[in-house]
């Protein structure tokens, strides 16, 4: 295991060129083009802040920098895994010519997303100015929480990899299950407005951990509690190894699946 991190290190030059070509083929012929990245979430940010402000009428302070927060945590999950899992696939010609750490191949698309959300990250503190948002200390725990994003969106992009590779139907499937996933996530409201006896089953998700470690400094101005945070960091160590231990065991009969 030692020998193949080591590897995935002198493998450093090509995972850069990938991620660089990776953004590049993104925004090609696009007239807009890296603006897309900002447009895409801030014309969500709006139909959804418009709904559920103005029309249903959350009574939640602030409602647009708590809804942002969420769309940004989430964001940073859902569209990498989806994208990464057909990571193997999509560059299975290359595959088959040349030897090449596969893990290269999801680690460029994971990173080539969260360039993007970086940019995300920046957009969200200038709202933050608009709406006068508090500016406190515990921003500063902010690029951990991105990199245990990164870290757990890692995992499940190794995972699902390996798994698309036997199964094609699996990417549609992980885009569904994300849509369904998007409305019992803390996200467009807060965990207070539900029933008492509902909200255990709301907890059990492991998305709502890293929601809330994002939401905390952002609107709320403090530090997640322990125990969210606790969950967040075990969570991310256990998919994380999953995700490299599965994939690892399974690179070497890639070969055999890819057509």
């Amino acid at each position: 295991m030692r020998t193949y991190v080591l590897e995935l290190i002198q493998y450093r030059d090509l995972l850069f060129n990938l991620t660089l070509s990776e953004l590049k083929l993104r925004y090609r012929n696009s007239i807009l083009g890296f603006l897309w990245t900002i447009l895409n979430p801030l014309f969500y940010l709006l139909i959804l802040a418009l709904v559920f402000s103005k029309i249903i009428r959350f009574q939640i302070e602030n409602y647009t920098i708590f809804l942002f927060s969420g769309l940004v945590s989430w964001m940073m999950i859902q569209q990498t895994v989806i994208i990464a899992t057909a990571s193997i696939v999509n560059n299975q010609a290359l595959i088959k010519k040349v030897y090449i750490p596969k893990m290269i191949f999801p680690l460029s698309n994971v990173l080539a997303r969260f360039v993007d959300h970086a940019v995300l990250t920046m957009i969200l503190f200038g709202f933050m100015i608009i709406y006068k948002a508090q500016f406190t200390l515990s921003l500063l725990l902010i690029p951990i929480v991105i990199l245990m994003h990164f870290l757990f969106s890692l995992g499940l992009s190794l995972v699902f990899s390996v798994v698309y590779i036997k199964i094609r139907d699996a990417q549609q499937i992980i885009a569904i299950a994300f849509q369904a996933l998007f409305f019992v996530t803390p996200i467009i409201y807060s965990l207070e407005v539900l029933p008492e006896n509902y909200r255990p089953l709301f907890i059990m998700n492991p998305f709502y951990y890293f929601v809330q470690i994002f939401r905390y400094p952002v609107h709320y101005s403090s530090l997640p509690p322990q125990e969210i945070f606790l969950v967040a960091v075990l969570l991310t160590v256990v998919i994380l190894a999953l995700g490299f231990f599965l994939f690892y065991r399974n690179e070497k009969y890639f070969v055999f699946h890819l057509s």
